[in-house]
């Protein structure tokens, strides 16, 4: 499957930019880990759709429409193993390979760039800011570029302290790519060690809001699972056997339900950081993120009103998944900070949508 190394080269030679979806501390280094084929089973899909949407959607390392029809064009997916054009319409008896053995890290450090930042607080220690739905934390596999790292780089302008190398500077936590919301970034070694203490200890106050298909089992409770890689998709996370992943645990609140409970607003409090934790043990108990893709469970339509479920549809292109808090000790001076985030334009009209449904 592999290209000529022109092709490979013009395709790594790209601004596009790629998720790097976790949300876990990061205490040292860990080497992101794609092997050289990632499969993707059509019946995971919700109903036939392009090949290159699929595979820009569902493969984390790969950033967009654009890069995916590149790496289709140049043979690097195949359908049953064959080769066929970005406009295929997987289905799902079809199986996806696509092989991501080019992909790698970038060797130099990354550079500041002029990306727009909302900040909601500012020190020589901290900063606080509301990070958009679409942009990728820190450069990565398959990504250089265009992330919320080269953004603060621009912004601060100087080198930030980093725990996992240099295309790491200044993050203690992540979010998914398209989780919008509050996060904070360390500016001074004394804030990244004190933060990455804070994340590791879980003394610092995580809040998030769910837009969900259906609804959780009660009005409340806490979801505790042992957590790891889906072994049947190793794309996927996954509630596993007992001991062979890492606790989860978060406690959930449903703060809304929408159209006969067809769909539901919740308010989730992380006591862990597992990657894709809220969207794993959401679907757990059948209750996955609107717009998520990747976890997605066969659901009822969300209304039985074509124009309304038609409507709801063209809004829902991410996972609706927004970190609406964050309470965390400041490192130097020992006071409890809370910051806080509402939801971005495209969540608010999910619910707008939700509330009018029959």
């Amino acid at each position: 499957m592999q290209p000529p190394p022109s092709q490979v080269s013009a395709l790594i030679d790209t601004k596009d930019t790629a998720a790097e979806d976790t949300d876990e501390p990061l205490l040292h280094k860990a080497e992101d880990s794609f092997g050289n084929l990632v499969t993707i089973a059509g019946a995971s899909l919700n109903a036939p759709e392009r090949l290159d949407v699929v595979v820009a959607r569902l493969v984390d390392a790969i950033p967009s429409r654009s890069f995916a029809a590149r790496l289709i064009d140049a043979g690097l997916v195949l359908v049953d193993g064959k080769r066929v054009k970005a406009s295929f319409r997987v289905e799902t008896r079809h199986t996806v390979a696509v092989d991501v053995s080019f992909l790698e890290r970038a060797s130099t450090p990354p550079q500041g760039e002029a990306i727009p930042l909302t900040i909601l607080f500012e020190d020589d220690d901290i900063l606080v800011l509301d990070k958009p739905a679409g942009l990728v934390v820190h450069p990565g596999a398959g990504v250089s570029s265009g992330t919320l790292v080269n953004a603060v780089l621009a912004h601060c302008g100087s080198t930030l302290p980093s725990l996992g190398g240099a295309e790491r500077a200044g993050i203690v936590h992540r979010l998914d790519r398209d989780t919008s919301g509050v996060m904070v970034v360390a500016k001074s070694q004394r804030a990244l060690t004190e933060l990455s203490r804070q994340f590791s200890s879980h003394t610092q106050e995580r809040r998030y809001l769910a837009l969900c298909h259906g609804t959780p089992p009660l009005p409340s409770g806490t979801l505790e699972t042992w957590h790891g890689r889906d072994p049947r998709n190793r794309l996927r996370f996954a509630v596993v056997a007992e001991g062979q992943g890492k606790r989860a645990r978060l406690d959930y609140t449903v703060n809304a339900v929408f159209g006969e409970e067809r769909a539901s607003l919740v308010e989730c409090l992380l006591h862990t950081g597992r990657t894709h934790q809220i969207r794993v043990q959401l679907t757990s108990v059948r209750a996955p993120l609107l717009g998520d893709a990747l976890y997605a469970l066969p659901q009822k339509p969300l209304s039985d009103n074509k124009s309304d479920a038609a409507a709801l549809g063209k809004l829902l292109n991410r996972q609706m998944l927004h970190a609406r808090l964050l309470a965390l000790t400041h490192p130097a001076s020992g006071s409890r900070m809370v910051f806080e985030s509402q939801p971005p334009a495209d969540f608010q009209e999910v619910v707008m949508h939700l509330k009018m449904m029959k």
